[in-house]
């Protein structure tokens, strides 16, 4: 995507940042909001000039190895301009409503301008970064992440980085900061670098800042997370020495990103525990075996791509398989398939899951009590009926059924599966029909969709009808809900992975790869479909933005995957301007000249690297 540097000149918005979960306090963002115009989060910046690796995020040497997150989103006024034009009208209100109470919560309130105390110093990017609540031991020989006492109620520290483009205008302006109203600015020196904090406010309005190296404005609420980013900078670990940051960052550079973001993925484990009803327990946190994950976000003319690499700590017993075996499922379901998620193998991709769910309190779904649930509605036992011959592809959809369906559903659900043991599992379903029949009073019959033999079960009311059976290739296959087993029996003329809209929106580059995931949001979740999916008003705004979601995986090492992601986004326009804030002009989205960049009043606009 290409920008002019009148734009990068022109464009110098800091996007508003979204600090209301962190539960940042005031004071902090009165001087960080600061640097947050039209609404965003704080965000990377390039330190090539510190650094050789273009990759690092700016201020990464600044940031403490056992940071749980670090955040970024650009500054550019075209690329945010960009962004608001996606979605609804609805979709883009929302945000806008967002914006201006960020804005008027954290820049009005406190007397800032973004043109006059922000634009005329800072960098293209700046850096967020989120520090744990309570001590980890990220730089001991073993790497162990140490869960806090179960008493223990602290909350986790923010930094922020903001990248000076230009000193003298800096210093200047920092110079006449005045403090919170109330309250007075203190200075203090912590090794030979002078401090400011404010002193005569409430706990929450206080702050501290300094400026490093004359390159960077470092912001926190309390005195330690500040001498803790100098320590860093002097030499302590900083996240570019966690095991496989830099090489992660190097597979997702990408000119000019919107945003990207870097999670520790076991400090973070153990942070979201303290939130959890379901407690990580101190040895399964110290077996953990994920080490992190690094996205970066980019404007696309239709949406909004993801490249995300996850990788595994560098002495973890734990190991991927490199298989990448996906390929025919695509083949197999219609082209105007609602939902679908397909991988290489469904007993290791269970297997992964139910391995990495012990240390993750956010999993969606207990794998001990899925086991239990098969268990006790038809008797199989999950990893030792069903798994053992379930190592091939695999893939789960939601389909539309015919136009004549009678079916109280409006959609059918099916499970395919490339038996690795044809045998065993004929065994299996075999057994299945048995169960359905005696326990259930099912009615199972034997039919056939054209020439394709299945098995029917027909429950005693006719509301309930599932039809299994097996497909070429050994591809054995269930339906529920709505009738669609003749969707794809025999295979589809026009399969999902020759359609159109599939093509445009699944990340197509990672070849072989491990599965797709696919969703088209106009019809899977339109009030119409599936009613039984609404979702409260906010998110359902936010879902109708969507046109459609697709991401790609791969396995490419025994320690690394890689997911491409792209959200196909709706356009309303050009938004409007935020009332009651001039904003600096964003140049035209068409491939026009951009205009000219014209100097503020007090000086010229710094030309931020890129």
């Amino acid at each position: 995507m290409s920008e002019t540097n009148s734009e990068t000149q022109d464009t110098k918005e800091t996007p508003k940042l979204n600090l209301e979960k962190q539960k940042v306090s005031i004071g902090i963002a009165a001087v960080a909001a600061v640097l947050l115009i039209g609404g965003a989060i704080t965000a990377f910046w390039s330190i090539a000039q510190k650094r050789p690796l273009p990759e690092i995020p700016v201020g990464a040497e600044l940031i403490p190895e056992d940071a749980l997150m670090t955040v970024s989103l650009t500054t550019n006024a075209g690329q945010w301009q960009r962004m608001r034009e996606f979605g609804t009208p609805e979709s883009q209100q929302l945000l806008d409503n967002y914006l201006m109470q960020l804005r008027d919560r954290y820049l009005t309130a406190n007397g800032f301008q973004y043109e006059q105390d922000i634009q005329p110093w800072v960098g293209s990017e700046v850096t967020l970064g989120f520090l744990p609540p309570f001590p980890v031991n990220a730089a001991g020989e073993d790497n162990e992440i140490v869960p806090p006492p179960a008493a223990f109620s602290g909350r986790q520290s923010l930094l922020m980085v903001l990248p000076i483009a230009n000193p003298s205008r800096a210093k200047e302006i920092l110079e006449s900061a005045q403090p919170p109203q109330g309250g007075r600015w203190v200075p203090r020196t912590y090794k030979n670098i002078e401090i400011k904090e404010t002193q005569g406010v409430p706990d929450e309005n206080r702050f501290s800042v300094t400026v490093i190296d004359g390159s960077y404005l470092a912001i926190a609420k309390d005195s330690e997370t500040i001498n803790r980013a100098i320590d860093t900078f002097l030499g302590g670990p900083s996240i570019v020495d966690a095991p496989g940051a830099i090489a992660a960052w190097q597979k997702i550079e990408t000119p000019r990103p919107f945003g990207r973001f870097y999670v520790n993925v076991p400090v973070a484990a153990a942070v979201a525990s303290l939130n959890s009803d379901r407690a990580v327990p101190e040895e399964i946190a110290q077996q953990q075996q994920n080490q992190g994950f690094a996205t970066s976000i980019t404007l696309q003319p239709e949406g909004i791509a993801f490249d995300t690499v996850a990788w595994l700590k560098p002495d973890s017993e734990r190991k991927y398989a490199v298989e990448n075996n996906a390929k025919t499922m695509t083949t197999r379901l219609p082209a105007d398939t609602l939902m679908m998620m397909s991988g290489g193998n469904l007993q290791r991709a269970w297997q992964d899951y139910s391995q990495g769910v012990a240390t993750n309190p956010l999993a969606p779904i207990n794998p001990d009590w899925l086991k239990t649930a098969i268990g006790n509605t038809t008797t199989l036992d999950l990893e030792k009926d069903l798994l053992p011959w379930m190592q091939g592809e695999f893939s789960l959809a939601m389909l539309p059924p015919a136009e004549n369906n009678s079916s109280f559903f409006p959609v059918g659900v099916v499970l395919m599966v490339q038996a690795s043991d044809r045998r065993a599992g004929e065994a299996t379903l075999s057994k299945l029909d048995r169960v359905m029949s005696e326990q259930y009073n099912f009615k199972v019959e034997s039919g056939q969709i054209g020439e394709q033999p299945i098995v029917k079960w027909t429950a005693q009311n006719g509301s309930v009808s599932v039809n299994h059976g097996w497909l070429d290739g050994n591809v054995a296959f269930i339906s529920v809900l709505a009738p669609v087993a003749e969707r794809i029996a025999p295979k589809p003329q026009t399969p999902l992975g020759m359609s159109q809209q599939f093509q445009s929106v699944v990340p197509l580059e990672l070849t072989p790869n491990n599965g797709h995931f696919f969703i088209d949001m106009e019809r899977a979740l339109n009030t119409n479909t599936t009613a039984w999916l609404q979702l409260p008003p906010q998110q359902q705004i936010a879902i109708n933005a969507m046109r459609a979601v697709g991401v790609t995986a791969a396995i490419e090492n025994q320690r690394t995957t890689r997911y491409q992601v792209f959200v196909a986004m709706k356009k309303a326009g050009s938004p409007q301007p935020l009332p009651g804030v001039t904003l600096p002009s964003a140049p035209p989205t068409t491939p026009s000249p951009a205009p000219e960049a014209q100097p503020t009043p007090e000086a010229e606009t710094p030309s931020t690297p890129e």
